[in-house]
């Protein structure tokens, strides 16, 4: 048996994915142990092996005072660049955060003014515009633009014409995007990242889904694809996605550019947001590593099997659902618009009744209503169990 067969009990374990009363706060309905929870992007493999080890060892040593990220930890984070990616980083341009998203916060306050205009494409992960929003800038939507049958590109025309706004001073860039699955194509992103460059808007690319792509799709890190975009643009990763650890809090910035990034590093300091988790950088270290590598590739199999199974039974067991099959992440993008369903009765039939529980597509912003996002980073059991129970309260 496969060890991501292994059905483990999150209940008790303070995780927000499995807790009923965060479940019901966030969809508005009540819910109860009977649950089955498919919605926050993190999944229900233990994490792999020589991470585990590794916090052992870290935890055997009985001391966890303030720490500092080591020189095989950055080293780590080199190689990971390298042999993921093809992208040569120079240590001195890691600078750890605790997650991308307090990354995000911490860019946009020290390379923007409260009124600028911030460019999101949605539908996209929602905090990117709650971060905006809370920090006094202005969301400007690039909206994707979906073919109908679930595949997004890029309105690049619209983007010239906004980033032309010199009021618009950056674009957070999802890469793999977060929830329709794209992982963009080279073209799509120079053509992204020269018009940004033409008008001088900083890009930040959150590329923590870039190590999940599946067979027949390659991801290409953006700031590998030109000298030009590595001194102008900030990237953000982290393995915390990857390698099942977003509760040790830990992410990296990668900022080429020497002042970008001492403004960077300056605006974390005022935020607070440089105090480094102990076990996080240990997690790291491990984890960016052939044996890591190797345990990352069977996830990677798993999370294909997985995919096939929901997109088989939505083809032969859902009528009125579609989904376009992902090319990267374990999260994927379901359309009920054909079922008659409205955002009401997703959430009250399929989450409510149902107890299975995602993310209703209005929660990323225009362009997802009538979608519910689902993650399939859960044993094969819990999957096809959460399926037969949305076929049930559609027929």
């Amino acid at each position: 048996m496969t060890e991501f067969n292994e059905k483990i009990d999150r209940r008790k374990s303070g995780d927000i994915k499995w807790c009923p009363e965060v479940v019901s706060q966030n969809i508005k309905a009540r819910v109860d142990d009977n649950m089955l929870p498919l919605w926050v992007a993190d999944m229900d493999f233990k994490s792999a092996p020589p991470i585990m080890a590794a916090l052992e060892e870290r935890l055997a040593h009985g001391i966890f005072g303030y720490c500092h990220p080591t020189t095989p930890c950055l080293k780590a984070v080199t190689w990971w660049q390298g042999r993921r990616f093809g992208w040569r980083v120079d240590p001195e341009w890691v600078q750890m955060t605790p997650t991308v998203v307090s990354a995000i916060n911490i860019a946009i306050r020290a390379f923007t003014e409260p009124g600028d205009g911030v460019i999101v494409q949605q539908p996209v992960y929602r905090p990117f515009s709650d971060i905006v929003t809370g920090s006094g800038r202005r969301v400007v939507n690039n909206a994707l633009v979906s073919d109908g049958a679930g595949y997004y590109t890029m309105d690049l025309e619209a983007l010239r014409q906004q980033t032309a706004d010199p009021r618009t001073k950056m674009l957070i860039l999802c890469s793999p995007h977060n929830p329709v699955g794209r992982v963009w194509h080279p073209e799509e992103l120079r053509a992204l990242a020269d018009i940004c460059l033409e008008n001088n808007v900083l890009v930040v690319t959150d590329e923590i889904h870039s190590d999940l792509i599946y067979p027949g799709h390659t991801h290409y890190n953006l700031m590998a694809l030109s000298p030009k975009y590595e001194d102008a643009f900030i990237y953000l990763s982290g393995p915390g996605k990857t390698f099942n650890i977003p509760g040790l809090t830990v992410a990296y910035a990668i900022i080429p550019k020497g002042d970008k990034r001492r403004a960077f590093i300056a605006e974390q300091r005022a935020l607070t947001l440089e105090i480094e988790n102990t076990f996080g950088l240990a997690a790291l270290t491990a984890a960016y590593s052939e044996a890591g590598e190797t345990w990352m590739l069977k996830l990677l199999h798993y999370l294909e099997g997985n995919v096939t199974v929901l997109g088989e039974f939505v083809e032969k067991k859902l009528p009125g659902v579609t989904m376009k099959r992902p090319e990267g992440t374990y999260l994927c993008w379901l359309d009920f618009r054909g079922t008659g369903f409205n955002d009401r009765a997703i959430r009250e039939k399929i989450m409510g009744e149902a107890g299975v529980i995602g993310n209703a597509g209005p929660w990323f912003g225009q362009g997802g209503e009538g979608f519910l996002r689902l993650n399939v980073g859960c044993t094969r059991q819990t999957l096809e169990e959460a399926l037969w129970r949305i076929k049930s309260v559609l027929e």
